[in-house]
């Protein structure tokens, strides 16, 4: 519902510079989320190249993500725009889609390697990989809603719970 002229003003331009850049509020949302998806794949792909092991992997990934959803309100904002535009269009439910599906490969890759480097218990690589973007995006939904929540205590334990069960560990 933002006016144009709400974003000409934040962003110290014209109305018309606004337009000179981008023809409708429709481009403007799609290169926000353009920009969204590339930062979260530049994460991704950040995380796949460092020197660790596949759970190390896994595990930065997340804190990497996690800790600028927790600090970033404006992105937090913007995502629940994102899915609520998901939900009403095809086309921008389609681009989360395939960011998500993307994503989740990246995530099924480092878990396959974890499998074969006996890291990870053998489970289904894809299964694994989605529970894992739910917890993130569970915990993702509590900073967007405002709980006060620690996003490290929150991911440490989830990929706890994931990792070991919740059975008690033999001492």
């Amino acid at each position: 519902h933002t006016r144009v002229d709400d974003i000409a003003q934040e962003a110290g331009l014209s109305k018309g510079g606004v337009y000179f850049h981008f023809p409708s509020k429709r481009d403007i949302f799609e290169a926000l989320q353009s920009a969204e998806i590339e930062r979260t794949m530049a994460a991704v792909m950040d995380v796949q190249t460092s020197e660790t092991s596949a759970l190390g992997k896994l595990q930065q990934l997340a804190f990497k993500l996690l800790t600028h959803f927790g600090t970033n309100e404006d992105h937090r904002r913007f995502l629940i725009v994102l899915a609520e535009k998901g939900i009403r269009n095809p086309e921008v439910r389609e681009r989360i889609v395939q960011a998500h599906e993307v994503y989740l490969q990246a995530i099924t890759e480092q878990m396959k390697v974890g499998i074969k480097q006996g890291e990870i218990r053998d489970l289904n690589p894809a299964v694994a990989a989605l529970v894992l973007k739910l917890l993130m995006d569970g915990i993702e939904q509590a900073f967007a809603l405002g709980y006060d929540v620690d996003p490290e205590v929150l991911l440490t334990e989830g990929l706890d719970v994931i990792v070991n069960g919740l059975a008690p560990r033999d001492t």
